[in-house]
């Protein structure tokens, strides 16, 4: 999201963007994008947290006052930003973060699976990130108005270094249950002859779940001794350590689009997935491995690039390549200008063609 509001912003439309308190705020990269309002989380759970979050949120969306509301993330506070958006005539669009949008809600009540629901098919459109959430989406709500699929972002990947020089698989994530760590402690295992390194992602200070979750993790990883496991990175340390990866590897029961995929294939690092492979791409365009939920060729595929990780330039072209063409930030800006354009949320273009610019489109 923030690539996208960055990019609106760069093509000269104003854009007003709401995230979570941060300690450091990224500065405003367009003269056209703006801060509008850090909120705090809602210290209080279940329903009355909700209304207050809702609540924050439609504050914030009042300061913005803007045409359109692009929200992402699955929860009942969509319902709320819906509402507001038919109270005030905005065009609404949901942007899916991941498969898991789509499928049965069990983490909410009956009321808070309503509101979600009523969020999400009340969008002027949804935005997924490949084929297979096309038909996640159009088999959890067949009624919505507009579904397209728009890639996700990659911003433009730093020339880490001109030759890959593959050291260890990598895993890099939050310590959540589908996304299944204890999965890549297994394939360490299974190949004690290479080098695995997992680095696990927390909040500061860590909830107590995650303290629970990384205290199992190094127990399991101590009982292996060709992995590491590392601790959190920032954000710009982590793309140095892709760059040296024999493969970024996914263990999750289901993803959107991962991150890690765009940032390991802009560095030439292919990908080892175990099932998840986002509408085909990693298997069709020859983008690692994917096992499809096969353990056997999980370990095969592990095996196969880790016995030829310094024979790895052709593959590195290919990834580098498919992100260059699928997802850098001019080629998926344009399909979201489009999308806007099309749900009047700029301004009409003058006869010279300058865009005339509203306070807050």
């Amino acid at each position: 999201m923030t690539l996208l509001a960055a990019e609106m912003a760069s093509r000269n439309h104003t854009v007003g963007f709401v995230v979570y308190d941060v300690k450091d705020p990224i500065p405003d990269r367009e003269p056209g994008l703006t801060l509008v309002q850090r909120r705090a989380h809602a210290s209080t759970g279940g329903l009355a947290g909700i209304v207050i979050e809702a609540f924050r949120v439609i504050r914030s969306l009042l300061v913005a006052n803007g045409r359109l509301v692009v929200v992402r993330g699955g929860t009942p506070v969509v319902g709320f930003i819906a509402l507001y958006c038919f109270l005030r005539r905005r065009q609404l669009v949901f942007s899916s973060a991941n498969d898991f949008d789509f499928l049965p809600q069990e983490r909410f009540s009956k009321f808070q699976s309503w509101l979600y629901s009523f969020g999400v098919r009340k969008a002027d459109t949804v935005v997924v990130q490949s084929s297979d959430q096309v038909e996640l989406a159009k088999k959890a709500y067949p009624t919505l108005r507009k579904l397209i699929h728009i890639p996700s972002f990659a911003d433009d990947p730093p020339a880490i270094a001109t030759r890959r020089n593959p050291t260890a698989f990598i895993w890099a994530g939050r310590l959540v249950d589908y996304k299944r760590p204890l999965l890549f402690v297994e394939l360490a295992a299974a190949l004690p002859g290479a080098s695995f390194l997992l680095i696990p992602h927390v909040t500061k200070p860590p909830k107590e779940w995650e303290v629970d979750a990384l205290a199992e993790l190094a127990a399991a990883v101590a009982k292996v001794p060709n992995l590491e496991l590392g601790g959190g990175l920032p954000h710009a340390e982590l793309i140095v350590r892709l760059a040296d990866a024999v493969a970024v590897v996914n263990t999750s029961e289901f993803e959107g689009m991962p991150n890690i995929f765009l940032e390991a294939w802009g560095q030439g690092v292919p990908a080892l997935t175990f099932s998840v492979d986002p509408g085909g791409v990693v298997a069709e365009k020859g983008l690692g491995i994917a096992a499809g939920g096969s353990w056997e060729a999980f370990v095969d595929g592990a095996r196969m690039l880790w016995e030829t990780r310094f024979d790895q330039e052709e593959l590195a072209e290919r990834t580098r390549a498919y992100l260059r063409a699928t997802h850098s930030r001019k080629a998926v800006g344009t399909y979201w200008e489009e999308l806007f354009q099309s749900l009047g949320a700029f301004d009409d273009r003058s006869q010279d063609g300058a865009v005339r610019r509203r306070r807050h489109p």
